[in-house]
């Protein structure tokens, strides 16, 4: 009997060396999951409770045989190493989302030092300013190292048959996991098509939880975002043609004439069909036919309205329609209000805010996920980037930034789109630059005078006042303007905001004042739009300034896009279409009547006829027909009638086409593979 209860003792001794460690994770691990999930998105769902445990448990499998499976002295070194690295993990994600309403991506981890030279003091106030969830995420390293010897005793080896099969168990539990997510595919997005197909960190974090979101990333860096694209096969699909034309299919031992633009489009000659042809590889071959099979954007009466004149092109940080008045900001609401007036423009957040925003505005492309899209489209061939376009038409073009001039890669990613560049660093210097944030009045006053008596000019402009935080203490700018603010009815950081947007008012006032006395403001065309809506406001500060409790899938990112000439002073064209910064682009393009490939570019021109579409970083849209909220999985229509969800489907899959695509793009050097296999002018080797 003595005998038995001594092996049934080492047998449960030898399971507890595993068992105990792994429950202590998993406990701790989910227990933070739910926490960010409650501080960042302020509810839990049924799906994301389960579905968050499930895949937790393999972790903390993992992660207790690690510690269990070495000495005791060993494991209990371990146990509070792991707890710390995972919990370090989830907290700085829990932080980062709380800074900038994205998550950290694995690629941004490279990337750190220079973040961390730049705004390791804002970043060190948000960590003591969110001193409740550090403690909360930091309160199971602490128990991990108290109870360390009771978590894992002294006793027996586990031995290496139940190692093994302790890691066969996760390896299961995982695979089940999966596989259950496969059988969700209710509604439009479905659990199944969150974690196998689209892109959507915040979607899988709500759903999955940090550590699951984590591999999914790196599964998509190594092997890309898949698109949901129709199979390749001998026709079109009839109803992706181009309106009005009659796609073609290669026939043997007919000679084709060179492909040629086609007439009333914004198209190039290329020639998808030879192209499609000799494709070996199956993803490029899907590319070359969903690109090919786009409808063109047609002309319209706005081609070439701006032809042959000046260009000066703003990206203003935080910049929002709510910090327009025509008392504050007399120069920015005349822009606003006069030339074309879009009534339902867009600024989505994207995952890199400022840069991401930046690259969605300038290249009418999706940002992929994870990585600094700009900064590695540096490497590629950008034939329709505006500074390269204007460059060729014999334009002189310049792109001004009042920040550090390597920040995000622009030293690289501008001139590479066709600009002489400068910023903080790089033939740009600032008295205003010795603090934070630097003065757009300051820029601008240095910068005009280097492009004002060019024949023909093309500039570029990001500014940075406008930059979070928004407290007296962190925020120059905003002091600065204090007294013009000290008075409104708002909070302090929501005063501030309004104070530190002030300075890029002082700055437009000077460029159009400067364009007057050169007499080129008739002749010269000033566009602005934001990165991204302030998110250094918290929502509840936000609605402060829209007078209502703000909603934050949709309202949030309701901006103003200004599209102004000195010639339209006094007329408004109002344009009532839903659109977005993803649209800018290919208008300009349009508008200046530069040529270009609609089918290559992911936005549209706003003034034709194409259908509209304001995508958004989950996944949600804005269409004609209605809008379509990702975290609830519905659409509803704007007539009130019952959605059609085969139509809502569709559109997902064409917004999942768009990001992946997009992705292509980026990932392949696309455009220099197609002029090179087109024998279009212009593609370096």
């Amino acid at each position: 009997m003595k005998s038995r209860d001594s092996s049934l003792s080492i047998i449960w001794a030898k399971y507890v060396s595993l068992a105990a460690p792994s429950i202590f994770l998993l406990g701790a691990i989910y227990c933070e999951e739910l926490f960010l999930k409650l501080y960042c998105f302020r509810s839990l769902t049924v799906e994301g409770v389960v579905f968050t445990f499930l895949f937790t448990l393999p972790v903390a499998l993992m992660l207790g045989l690690l510690c269990g499976s070495v000495s005791p002295k060993q494991g209990r070194l371990l146990l509070p190493a792991c707890t710390a690295l995972v919990s370090l993990w989830i907290g700085t994600q829990l932080v980062y989302f709380h800074m900038f309403k994205a998550f950290l991506s694995i690629f941004s981890l490279t990337k750190m030092a220079m973040v961390a030279r730049s705004f390791g003091e804002t970043a060190v106030g948000n960590v003591l300013a969110s001193w409740f969830p550090i403690t909360v995420m930091a309160a199971p390293t602490v128990l991990a190292w108290v109870f360390r010897a009771a978590i894992i005793p002294d006793g027996h080896d586990a031995g290496r048959s139940l190692r093994l099969r302790w890691a066969v168990m996760a390896a299961a539990i995982q695979l089940t996991a999966m596989g259950l997510v496969l059988l969700c595919g209710g509604g439009v997005l479905s659990l199944r098509y969150i974690y196998y197909r689209a892109a959507t960190p915040e979607l899988e974090v709500q759903n999955f939880g940090v550590c699951t979101q984590t591999q999914l990333e790196v599964c998509r860096l190594l092997f890309g975002i898949k698109p949901d694209s129709p199979d390749v096969s001998e026709e079109p699909a009839p109803d992706m043609a181009p309106p009005d034309l009659e796609p073609s299919r290669p026939d043997a031992g007919i000679v084709r004439p060179a492909p040629e633009p086609i007439p009333g489009y914004h198209t190039l000659p290329i020639d998808f069909d030879t192209i499609i042809e000799n494709e070996e590889d199956d993803g490029l071959k899907s590319a070359h036919l969903w690109f090919s099979q786009r409808a063109p954007t047609p002309e319209n009466l706005w081609t070439g309205y701006f032809e042959g004149k000046n260009l000066v092109w703003i990206v203003a940080e935080g910049f929002s329609t709510l910090a327009m008045d025509p008392e504050r900001t007399p120069a920015l609401w005349k822009l606003s209000h006069q030339g074309f007036v879009f009534d339902n423009f867009y600024t989505p957040l994207w995952g890199l805010s400022t840069s991401d925003g930046e690259y969605v505005t300038t290249t009418g492309l999706i940002p992929k996920s994870g990585v600094w899209s700009y900064s590695l489209s540096s490497k590629n061939y950008m034939p329709f980037a505006l500074g390269n376009q204007f460059r060729k038409e014999g334009y002189s073009t310049f792109a001004f930034h009042n920040y550090l001039y390597n920040y995000y890669d622009r030293d690289k990613s501008h001139p590479n789109m066709g600009y002489d560049y400068y910023a903080l660093g790089q033939g740009l210097e600032l008295e205003s630059g010795n603090s934070f944030p630097p003065s757009d009045l300051e820029m601008m006053e240095k910068i005009v005078p280097m492009f004002i008596n060019e024949d023909k000019f093309s500039v570029y402009c990001l500014t940075v006042s406008g930059h979070l935080t928004y407290t007296l203490d962190t925020n120059a700018i905003s002091l600065r303007h204090w007294d013009k603010v000290a008075d409104l009815p708002y909070s302090e950081e929501t005063r501030c905001y309004l104070a530190c947007q002030l300075e890029l008012e002082l700055a437009m006032e000077h460029l159009l004042d400067q364009l007057e006395k050169a007499g080129k403001l008739d002749d010269t065309v000033i566009v602005l739009s934001a990165d991204h809506y302030p998110y250094g406001l918290t929502d509840e500060q936000y609605s402060e300034l829209l007078g209502h409790e703000v909603d934050p899938v949709f309202e949030i990112f309701q901006n103003t896009l200004i599209l102004w000439s000195g010639d339209m002073e006094g007329t408004a064209v109002h344009v009532d279409k839903y659109c977005s910064s993803l649209d800018v682009m290919p208008t300009l393009s349009n508008l200046f009547g530069l040529d270009y490939d609609s089918r290559l570019v992911i936005g549209s021109d706003i003034l034709s006829t194409a259908d509209e579409l304001v995508i958004f970083a989950n996944y949600s849209f804005i269409s004609k027909d209605g809008y379509y909220n990702s975290i609830t999985d519905q659409f509803t229509r704007w007539d009130g009638a019952e959605s059609d969800l085969e139509e809502v489907a569709r559109m997902v899959a064409e917004v999942q086409n768009r990001v992946a695509y997009s992705a292509t793009i980026l990932d392949t050097d696309y455009y220099r593979l197609i002029w090179k296999q087109s024998g279009l002018a212009g593609a370096p080797d």
